[in-house]
């Protein structure tokens, strides 16, 4: 991990304990079952993810969209700011920071694209100058500090430093990607994501390695294994209850949870 990330908001600021996230989970979601949150994390992940490929975003632009989404929910619900509206705007954002910017007339139309591709029963009734509007709000929650590390380049790095064949690089890849459905990032710094999806993908793909080979690089980390076993659990079990995920129903969870914020806020 690169010396600056200790020294950056991501770090100072961002990241949050397990407990912390557990109270603030507690409070913004407890009408939601477990099950439920998780679907919506799924959901609206899958939402930003197919707005940044509609729009040929890289990979680290539709993360660093994700972690805004995440950071701006911190101290914020879905009825605060419609997360539709929200997630339109943290693609906005992020591709503007990692230089890759769209017109923001394109960010809106291809949102209603997608938002309609994936169900009629979802409500945008925004305008551009909305996006513009939200994006402010995303701006002062998150004190402009908009500078995000992903686990990305530690994977490649040690991918080189390794000679992690093809197929194991693009596994542990993809399961970087899936850890961005979760908080993980909210709690782990990116080394351990990164090394965790190299463990997990072991148990997948069996790696490119030899077993002993595999035991004493793993040994050799200077990373707490405790951490990185806490993510590969917590990302198993994402992938479990991933199996009873059903988009059709998600527009009116959404729907029914918001309703239930300003109830109990009323």
């Amino acid at each position: 991990m690169a010396a600056n990330y200790w020294e950056s908001s991501q770090f100072q600021r961002f990241l949050l304990s397990r407990y912390e996230l557990a109270e603030i989970e507690s409070t913004h979601m407890m009408q939601l079952t477990s099950h439920e949150i998780t679907y919506l994390k799924i959901y609206f992940s899958s939402l930003i993810l197919k707005l940044g490929k509609r729009l040929r975003t890289r990979q680290e632009i539709i993360a660093t969209a994700l972690m805004y989404f995440k950071r701006f929910y911190i101290n914020n619900t879905f009825y605060d700011i419609d997360p539709y509206l929200m997630a339109a705007t943290c693609v906005y954002l992020a591709c503007k920071v990692d230089e890759n910017p769209h017109h923001i007339k394109h960010i809106w139309s291809e949102s209603k694209a997608v938002y309609a591709e994936v169900s009629a029963d979802i409500r945008f009734p925004y305008d551009i100058p909305d996006i513009a509007e939200c994006e402010s709000y995303l701006l002062e929650e998150m004190k402009f500090y908009l500078v995000v590390y992903h686990p990305y380049q530690v994977l490649i790095d040690v991918g080189e430093n390794i000679k992690l064949t093809k197929p194991s690089m693009q596994a542990s890849w993809s399961i970087i990607n899936d850890s961005f459905i979760t908080d993980l990032s909210l709690v782990y710094p990116p080394h351990v994501i990164a090394v965790a999806a190299l463990f997990l993908s072991r148990v997948v793909d069996q790696g490119s390695m030899a077993e002993l080979e595999a035991q004493q690089w793993f040994a050799d980390l200077n990373v707490d294994m405790t951490d990185v076993l806490q993510v590969v659990s917590e990302l198993i079990e994402v992938y479990k209850v991933w199996s009873g995920y059903d988009e059709a129903k998600m527009p009116d969870l959404v729907i029914r949870y918001i309703a239930d914020i300003a109830a109990s806020s009323g």
